[in-house]
């Protein structure tokens, strides 16, 4: 399969350094990966080393259409490879090993893409597990019934919440559970009451695990976060971490569609039956894009978490997109200082964490969902690496 070749370009970022008296310094150097994605509605994306070369390479795909990876060869330079055609998602796709070969295969919608093993010669094969799954706005993997094994979970404007068993023939068709009602975004998993097994969350309500093998649900409306207006009521982005380092999981939300919605945090309680909403600080007055993008991980190394989010081009805020990460200073969730990482005219769309250059910390790779004409690319859709510097 001929594939496209394309030189990352380092362009000048205005990079704001930690206050002093705070450890460390959170840096990144920006490089575009790709400056002319054709199209837009760009949605899935996801990040493992298909070509099992030792580096890690990113997949993002199109709306119910075309899906691409893109094979690292340096930070700076990116071989465009088809994935597939036909995606039956609009934003969501996960990769796991669905056939145990010891490839990374690509699930999104009702359908996975096989890992042909050689994927820079041909796109991966289609193969069909649930043909009335449309439109999935959020895929998630977990192991829902705690027998060791991941199982798939999706959550879509057109079906509800459920999750799919995979059987150990995955050809056939995979053995759906399903959970609760829907909305246009917001899947997470986590143990909510610390029972042991895994609950589902589902922006302002979670599902409880009752038997522990994801066959019984119990409901609890107790989330006081999501904006509950139209056209995308309740839609978030959310994970489910420990963020106050007491044992207990708590939520990370953003809400994901709206020009000027909230980032915090959500302390939990007790076992889920109650939460205590801290939101995250701004550091100007100006209103913020849509943060359609949440990543919670150990940017600065310090041995807590941290919170990324990035403004979309597409649902634009009072100044132009910008890209944060709020450094947690007290590893408790109760001081955070706000960086601006990427200030440049690009905006990003469910960007995803990965160790791209092997040195230790976790750098960040994002796309657009669409471009605005007013962007620092021309106007053009991009795909954007931003490298941590931290080592």
């Amino acid at each position: 399969m001929k594939s496209t070749l394309l030189c990352a370009v380092v362009i000048f970022v205005v990079f704001r350094m930690l206050p002093i008296g705070l450890c460390g310094e959170i840096r990144f150097r920006h490089h575009f990966v790709d400056r002319d994605l054709p199209g837009n509605s760009w949605g899935q994306t996801a990040v493992a080393d298909l070509d099992r070369d030792g580096r890690l390479d990113y997949i993002t795909g199109k709306s119910r259409g075309q899906m691409v990876w893109y094979r690292q060869i340096s930070l700076t330079q990116w071989e465009r490879h088809i994935l597939g055609e036909d995606s039956p998602s609009d934003v969501g796709g996960a990769v796991l090993d669905v056939d145990g070969d010891g490839w990374m295969d690509f699930v999104t919608g009702g359908a996975w893409y096989r890992n042909p093993q050689r994927p820079t010669e041909g796109p991966f094969e289609r193969i069909v597990f649930d043909k009335e799954l449309q439109g999935v706005h959020d895929v998630v993997v977990a192991d829902v019934n705690g027998d060791g094994r991941l199982d798939v979970l999706t959550m879509s404007d057109r079906n509800n919440i459920r999750w799919y068993q995979i059987p150990e023939n995955p050809r056939e068709l995979w053995v759906r559970t399903d959970i609760g009602p829907s909305v246009h975004a917001g899947l997470a998993v986590g143990d909510l009451d610390g029972d042991g097994d895994l609950d589902v969350i589902r922006s302002n309500l979670w599902f409880e695990n009752v038997d522990g093998k994801g066959k019984t649900w119990n409901v609890h409306e107790n989330i006081p976060f999501g904006n509950p207006s139209p056209p995308y009521a309740l839609a978030t982005r959310c994970i489910a971490v420990d963020i106050d380092s007491d044992g207990d999981l708590d939520l990370v939300m953003t809400e994901n569609e709206i020009r000027g919605g909230r980032i915090g945090w959500l302390e939990n309680l007790g076992y889920g039956k109650a939460w205590n909403l801290h939101l995250l600080p701004q550091g100007d007055a100006s209103i913020r894009g849509a943060y359609h993008s949440l990543i919670v991980a150990d940017f600065d190394l310090d041995g807590d978490w941290d919170v990324f989010s990035c403004e979309m081009e597409g649902i634009m805020g009072e100044k132009l997109p910008r890209w944060f990460v709020w450094e947690n200073v007290d590893g408790k969730g109760q001081n955070w200082v706000e960086h601006v990482v990427l200030d440049a005219g690009l905006g990003g769309h469910e960007a995803v964490a990965g160790d791209f250059d092997g040195d230790g910390d976790l750098d960040i790779i994002s796309k657009l969902w669409r471009p605005r004409k007013d962007n620092a690319n021309g106007g053009k859709n991009h795909v954007d690496l931003l490298e941590n510097l931290r080592r």
